[in-house]
């Protein structure tokens, strides 16, 4: 009996081995503090069903996480082009059969259900791009390869603008910037790039709807219209502010329990869980999420191939560009675009999507020291 329970201690120790436990355990801290964050929200609200439901997600999302760690993303790396297909046809569904909610027609209801295909789709496009570049021989990429992630990116974004998305729509170019970096992108490749894109910036404000054009104004200017347009922004930015070195506690945000902050339980939860648990608990977070990406890049280190490095480095620059603009948003210095905070906000789509992401991250590395499946 003690030898057979020290074989299964060792084939644990084993078995967990193959993981790297700081990311492990950053997830598993981040999702159980936007959980207590989801809690109080809904406390003293009509929503409170939205908690279990989160709860829900979470599981469903563990389990996809864990089921995509111990697959071989080679198989999915293999299949990119046919999931990226599947994701523009279910871009393409939103539009004919969605629904509106909040102002865009992002969603799609089965069984009951609403999903947000644009979520689903960075997955494809995290993996559809590692997979082009991944047959990449040359040191640079070549302006054809520019090109075509160029074409990768644009058609997903440009059905999802017609959506009238602008948040998710964005979300979608870190994951080839920060793959072009790493592939390989020249100083006057990168130099011109920017030059069009500050160029292009005029027009691009011509395609916003009324009311995104607003909220950028007001966040460079609160003052413009603190009611109306700016107000999210003003109020979380007070919510913030006045929180404190220890925060007010649990389920005692005036800003938040009160309704002064509206999606208090998606975009701007860090506002509530700051003004809850002060400086200290805003600290934790943005820690928490150093360590998170500080492993994704320690994790990249270790990929056995070129496929791997490219999905680990869209992985980290989508998470990265979410938490930059969301905490951005709540600090008030970049407009509220809709854009969910990683394993904190409430929302069954980003969160599968999320775990799922970190999943192929997982995966990644835990083929670091062969390349076969252990």
């Amino acid at each position: 009996m003690i030898r057979l329970e020290k074989s299964l201690q060792r084939k644990a120790i084993r078995f967990w081995g193959w993981f790297d436990l700081p990311f492990i355990i950053s997830v598993v801290a981040l999702a159980g503090i936007g959980l207590i964050g989801i809690y109080s929200a809904t406390l003293n609200g009509p929503s409170f069903n939205l908690f279990s439901k989160q709860m829900v997600w979470l599981l469903l999302g563990g389990l996809i996480f864990f089921f995509l760690s111990l697959s071989d993303y080679r198989v999915l790396n293999d299949h990119a082009f046919t999931l990226y297909s599947v994701s523009i046809v279910g871009l393409i569904a939103v539009l004919l059969f969605g629904v509106e909610i909040h102002g865009s027609r992002s969603w799609i209801r089965l069984a009951g259900i609403s999903l947000q295909p644009s979520e689903f789709a960075k997955i494809s496009l995290v993996l559809v791009v590692a997979r082009y570049l991944s047959g990449q021989s040359e040191t640079y990429l070549s302006k054809t390869q520019i090109l075509a992630l160029s074409c990768l990116i644009l058609l997903p974004t440009l059905l999802v603008m017609l959506q009238g998305d602008l948040g998710t729509g964005i979300t979608y170019l870190p994951i080839v910037v920060g793959a072009m970096f790493v592939a390989g992108l020249t100083v006057r490749i990168a130099f011109t790039m920017s030059i069009l894109i500050l160029l292009s910036s005029p027009l691009a404000w011509f395609t916003l709807r009324g009311y995104q054009q607003q909220r950028i104004l007001a966040t460079l200017n609160p003052s413009l219209d603190p009611q109306g347009v700016g107000y999210q922004t003003s109020q979380s930015v007070i919510a913030i502010g006045s929180s404190g070195l220890t925060g007010k506690g649990f389920g005692n945000g005036f800003q938040s329990q009160l309704g002064f902050v509206p999606e208090i339980h998606s975009d701007f939860v860090y506002a509530l869980l700051t003004e809850e648990w002060g400086l200290w608990g805003g600290g934790l977070i943005l820690g928490l999420y150093f360590i998170l990406i500080h492993r994704l890049t320690r994790m990249g280190g270790h990929a056995q191939d070129r496929a791997g490095i490219l999905l680990i480095t869209g992985v980290t620059s989508l998470l990265g560009f979410h938490i930059l603009i969301n905490i951005g948003m709540a600090l008030g210095i970049c407009p509220p675009v809709g854009i969910p905070l990683p394993l904190l906000s409430y929302g069954g789509s980003s969160t599968i999507t999320f775990m799922s992401c970190l999943g192929l991250a997982s995966s990644v590395y835990r083929r670091r020291f062969v390349y076969t499946d252990p």
